[in-house]
């Protein structure tokens, strides 16, 4: 594992601290996934870049469309369902 020193600005320090201890991670873990997160997302449009290049668009939204007008619309989770799923982040 590397180490690395990082100059940021003192707000953005004293907002990543905050954001990790909320979620009960180091500032290092809280950093890492944050990287890790942000690699991932680009890695993941360069993919769909790549794979979309040569696709007619129109016809994939059309195709879209038609799938998403095949699905059924289920029941709005409630209050209380809402709450038991996110815990203490309600």
């Amino acid at each position: 594992m590397a180490t690395l020193s990082l100059r940021i600005r003192d707000d953005l320090k004293r907002k990543a601290q905050a954001l990790a201890q909320s979620e009960g991670v180091s500032l290092n873990n809280f950093i890492n996934a944050a990287l890790a997160t942000t690699i991932a997302q680009a890695e993941t449009l360069a993919f769909f870049e790549d794979r979309l290049k040569d696709v007619d668009l129109k016809a994939l939204h059309e195709r879209v469309l038609t799938f998403m007008g095949d699905t059924e619309r289920g029941d709005e989770p409630s209050i209380d369902e809402l709450k038991d799923a996110l815990g203490d982040r309600f």
